[in-house]
């Protein structure tokens, strides 16, 4: 049985991250620990008797519950695939040998993924919006509408919107990943498959695809989990109205009127779901070393 030993050096380190450990206990374990205690609670001020799994139960008869579901999942897979199509698609144009200021370009596409989610919110909002928003002008412009689309305000378009901005902000992520997957690509295969005959789709179904498929996987994993969670944007945008009513958004209204007990229900279920996408992360980052 192999024992646990800490070296000179190691143990030196430990006073210097003692104060880190315990920024992240105040920071992260304790409120965590805080919400656990009151999914099972009967008290919406402090954890209180012993509520069982009563909190839970009535989280799923709470007919707002399978909406707000079917809204992550809907949210969650058009984010994702749409994410990394994209991402994917622009990382194959950009690092085609003829395109010239290759650098420039994935600099400018990458900008929308590093601005503030609040800002991006707030200006595509503005985008958006029926009272002269730029989308329905341009559209208008061109011939495509003869009347405004209420983008926010109806069900048929809300959750098409957020979706839209969700896939910009993520796909420039998804690009550079994949860039720099192409750039780490041997040419000799491609030379290979080339003089037997090979078009572009065989390449890319042969070649390309499956050497890509460690990052393709990690884009994947990234942008489902931050679709899961995602609230800023939905919030700012639509305030989680007209068939927009995600996990994190039913969480934060469920707190909002005091119901503590339930919205601490809902965040252990959210945070439930993010964790099997996280220890799939984790396990997958162990394979690689």
């Amino acid at each position: 049985m192999k024992h646990f030993a800490l070296t000179r050096d190691e143990k030196r380190a430990l006073p210097f991250l003692l104060p880190g450990v315990l920024v992240t206990a105040l920071l992260i374990v304790y409120p965590l620990c805080y919400i656990l205690m009151m999914s099972f609670s009967d008290n919406a001020v402090a954890a209180g008797g012993f509520a069982g799994l009563d909190n839970y139960v009535k989280l799923f008869r709470n007919p707002q519950f399978p909406k707000a579901i079917s809204n992550t999942i809907v949210w969650t897979l058009a984010t994702v695939f749409f994410s990394f199509v994209i991402g994917f698609a622009l990382a194959l144009l950009i690092n085609r040998a003829t395109v010239r200021f290759q650098g420039f370009w994935r600099s400018a596409i990458f900008i929308a993924w590093i601005i503030p989610g609040v800002v991006k919110a707030t200006a595509w909002k503005w985008l958006f919006t029926t009272d002269g928003g730029m989308i329905n002008h341009i559209l208008t412009s061109l011939g495509l509408i003869s009347k405004d689309i209420p983008w926010l305000t109806s069900p048929q378009y809300a959750m098409l919107s957020i979706i839209i901005v969700q896939v910009w902000a993520c796909a420039p992520y998804v690009m550079l990943m994949m860039t720099a997957g192409l750039q780490q690509l041997p040419t000799d295969m491609y030379e290979s498959a080339e003089l037997d005959g090979a078009g572009w789709l065989k390449k890319m179904t042969h070649i390309t695809l499956p050497l890509l498929m460690d990052v393709s996987f990690i884009c994947i994993l990234m942008t489902l989990v931050w679709a899961i969670n995602e609230f800023s944007l939905i919030w700012i945008m639509t305030s989680g109205g007209h068939n927009t009513t995600t996990l994190s958004i039913l969480v934060y209204n469920q707190f909002k009127v005091l119901n503590i007990n339930s919205a601490s229900a809902s965040a252990v279920m959210q945070l439930i779901i993010t964790m099997v996408f996280a220890v799939l992360y984790v396990k997958f980052l162990n394979r690689e070393d």
